[in-house]
């Protein structure tokens, strides 16, 4: 279920009901949730966004900042902690199963921001700004060679709660990264609702 947690002062414009209709308490045991929202910064859970005409992606979460906005990968983090000791011992004693060393995990990667950033600068007017930035991020259980296009986008979780800490110190977050944030909900929702539409049109 997609949940959205923002400040009461933080732009919502017109869709301020769907905001009241998503905003939730995160899962008591959902680590990376729990410290997105300790931190202050809006952010949404569970997000589904349109990718060109055939394609869609799933996001962990989307949070805004003064710098723009992020997305955070935290699937095989999450996989991680919830599995059993054994098998973490194994797993980081071997680097076993190493998901940030493999072509498809980066051409998935890039594809968040990419999705993010076509339906926050395509549709919306330009700013004097410029575009609103996004930033990649994903989460790893324990320190893993990386490939060279990632090596900047790799969090452990201490050094996540430290770049929340920093974000989050920076004070106001410009109203063109509020509203980018908004539409991005937005989009999420509406694709939702179409989705399943289509589903009920053709149940097999």
């Amino acid at each position: 279920m997609t949940r959205a947690h923002r400040n009461p002062d933080f732009p919502a414009g017109g869709d301020a009901a769907l905001w009241q209709q998503l905003c939730g308490q995160p899962a008591a045991d959902d680590p990376v949730a729990q410290m997105l929202v300790a931190s202050g910064l809006p952010v949404m859970h569970g997000i589904t966004l349109p990718l060109g005409t055939d394609e869609r992606v799933e996001i962990d979460h989307v949070f805004a900042s003064a710098d723009g906005l992020h997305t955070l990968h935290a699937k095989h983090y999450i996989a991680w902690i919830n599995a059993p000791s054994p098998e973490k011992e194994i797993r980081s004693q071997s680097r076993a199963g190493n998901f940030a060393y493999n072509d498809d995990f980066l051409r998935g990667f890039l594809k968040l921001t990419e999705a993010v950033s076509i339906i926050i600068n395509d549709p919306l007017p330009p700013q004097k700004g410029g575009s609103v930035p996004v930033t990649g991020h994903f989460l790893l259980p324990y320190k893993v060679p990386l490939m060279a296009p990632l090596q900047n986008h790799a969090l452990l979780l201490a050094e996540l709660e430290s770049m929340l800490n920093t974000l989050a110190s920076r004070g106001t977050i410009p109203a063109e990264h509020g509203k980018a944030w908004c539409h991005v909900g937005t989009v999420h929702h509406k694709y939702a609702i179409a989705s399943s539409q289509i589903q009920k049109r053709n149940p097999f």
